[in-house]
């Protein structure tokens, strides 16, 4: 006898909003990570590894998320869910986050350092174990046909922060390591525990025999997560150069980071509005479009002579970008099978970093 699913009709908003605050405090995480990581190295004379972490974090960030994704699999058809590899990711990362902030706060009374260069790769594991597991679940709390507005909140929330960035570095700096990484800890704990709490009663089998049957079409999920990942290196590593390097740079904007904040807004109050659209065209073609549309208005900065018409370009350029991140992962979810949702999603997030952990090594 057959089985069916119900089509759902309506998006889960508390599940959505868990997703947001914990996609968020990871934002955060990653911001205090970056700021503090090179002063804590030299502070205790690790300086020496800072070229071993760079290309330890990019190996991590393509392979975890993937075997992450993987695991996550095997537990929803052993145990029906995956809920089991997102809290041993989440525990652990906020043990380290803790640990960090003894070791950093206690070296009058016992001297742990040696340990931190482990616990820092330990972090960086763990940060992207639960990643995957989380994020695969958006296609369980909304339906397909809403899949983009939920996205639009994903990315309202993350280019929102990333666009912060500068702020949220002054108020870390201002608390110091020692709060930062044990409020980090904190952080991640509470929001793993209301994400958790609110996907109680989800049910993750969504099992039919049609929906079983499909097969997983994986290279329009590496193309999909690749492509996206490009665009999105090149706005927060080369576009603020390549305005800088105009004659006319507009007073204001002496530093790259107030710059990729001004057009990481720009996607993010673009991304509600265009998630609309993006249910008119499809995520395919939205996808495109915003692919296409970033590149060339990336390229116009770069070519355009003067400043102010390189800043039109590049907020031109938000707004593709937005575009193409409410598209993208919904795209890539639809080429995959109920089996493989979650090492899919690892794949595609996997591939987005990997053009980022090319770039840092480069930079190192």
């Amino acid at each position: 006898m057959e089985t069916t699913v119900p089509v759902q009709s309506k998006s889960n908003w508390n599940q959505i909003y868990g997703l947001m605050a914990l996609n968020g405090a990871i934002v955060l995480s990653w911001i205090a990570y970056h700021n503090y990581q090179p002063r804590v190295l030299e502070l205790f004379n690790f300086k020496e590894l800072t070229f071993f972490l760079v290309v330890t974090q990019a190996v991590v960030l393509v392979i975890i998320p993937v075997f992450a994704g993987w695991v996550g699999d095997i537990m929803i058809k052993k145990n029906g869910n995956s809920l089991v590899v997102f809290t041993i990711g989440i525990s652990v990362t906020a043990m380290v986050f803790m640990c960090v902030a003894f070791v950093i706060g206690s070296t009058h009374m016992v001297n742990l350092s040696r340990a931190l260069p482990v616990m820092i790769v330990i972090w960086l594991i763990s940060m992207n174990i639960f990643h995957s597991p989380a994020n695969s679940m958006l296609e369980l709390f909304a339906p397909a046909k809403k899949l983009p507005a939920a996205m639009a909140m994903m990315v309202l929330t993350t280019d929102l922060l990333y666009a912060l960035e500068p702020v949220i570095v002054n108020i870390v700096d201002a608390m110091g390591p020692v709060v930062t990484f044990a409020f980090g800890g904190v952080l991640l704990i509470a929001t793993g525990y209301y994400f958790r709490r609110t996907t109680r009663s989800v049910n993750f089998t969504r099992e039919s025999e049609e929906a079983t049957a499909k097969e997983s079409s994986y290279l329009p999920v590496v193309m999909a997560g690749f492509s996206f990942g490009v665009i999105d290196a090149l706005i927060k590593e080369f576009l603020p150069n390549w305005l800088l390097a105009k004659s006319d740079v507009p007073l204001p904007i002496h530093t790259g980071g107030l710059f990729v904040s001004l057009v990481l807004i720009t996607a993010a109050i673009a991304a509600w509005p265009l998630s609309f659209q993006v249910d008119k065209i499809g995520e395919r073609k939205g996808m495109i479009i915003g692919l296409i549309g970033t590149v060339v208005s990336l390229a116009l900065v770069y070519a355009l002579p003067y400043a102010y018409l390189s800043l039109v370009a590049a907020l031109t350029a938000g707004v593709f970008l937005s575009l193409a991140s409410v598209s993208a992962f919904p795209f890539a979810l639809q080429n995959l099978s109920i089996k493989n949702v979650t090492l899919g999603t690892g794949i595609f997030f996997g591939c987005v970093e990997l053009t980022a952990g090319l770039v840092s090594i480069y930079k190192a």
